[in-house]
């Protein structure tokens, strides 16, 4: 059983499937020896199957945040109980924080090695160049574009849906070929701060929060 400060009563939290897949959104109700209870934070909570293995994500920016994994015991309304409760490690905790994502990013001062990458005038906004994100995480990003980047390219980038100017640095890791002609390319997020997590976390919980309202 991982150890869990009563500090953590009150908290946002986001119960998904083990596939990543969201189940509900909730609020840290009561925190035990041996279980967690998770309450309804606006809406009644969906059924959830007894025996699910499920990942939790609890945010709270005073004291810090979680991934816990664990199984569910009951399910009602109102509240759902998770026991068997473990900690995702670092790496886990930063896949766990994955989300779907159609919002624009601009790119700034693409690097590959010691060369700035010229980029296409007509691509470009307020000198960046303009990409359609897909994905998001604490640990990366993935965006499609015409422009083609190579693995290790190393740029800046800003996401104006955070409502932050925040620039982010992140570095191709892959890259893959897409049915409409543009390009995929997963990204790392590269030195990031704690202030930079902090505005990554408020963005994928909200939209979070946003694709649950409209499964609802």
């Amino acid at each position: 059983m991982v150890d869990l400060s009563d500090g953590y009563v009150g908290s946002s939290c986001v119960i998904k499937a083990k596939n990543n897949d969201l189940i509900t959104m909730g609020v840290m109700h009561r925190i035990g020896k041996n279980f967690i209870d998770i309450g309804s934070s606006r809406n009644e909570l969906p059924s959830i199957p007894y025996n699910l293995l499920v990942k939790i994500e609890i945010y709270n920016t005073q004291i810090g945040f979680k991934v816990l994994i664990g199984r569910v015991y009951l399910s009602s309304p109102k509240l759902a109980r998770v026991i068997d409760l473990n900690e995702a490690t670092n790496d886990e905790r930063r896949e766990y924080f994955r989300i779907s994502t159609r919002d624009t990013g601009v790119i700034y001062n693409c690097m590959r090695g010691d060369d700035i990458l010229d980029m296409e005038e007509e691509s470009t906004d307020y000198n960046g160049l303009k990409v359609h994100l897909v994905d998001i995480s604490l640990g990366g990003l993935m965006f499609r574009s015409r422009e083609a980047f190579k693995v290790n390219d190393r740029f800046n980038i800003v996401i104006p849906a955070m409502g932050d100017s925040m620039l982010f640095t992140c570095e191709v890791r892959r890259s893959v070929d897409r049915p409409d002609g543009e390009f995929g390319y997963g990204c790392e997020f590269m030195e990031m701060a704690t202030k930079q997590e902090d505005l990554l976390y408020r963005y994928i919980l909200k939209r979070q929060s946003d694709q649950l309202r409209r499964i609802r």
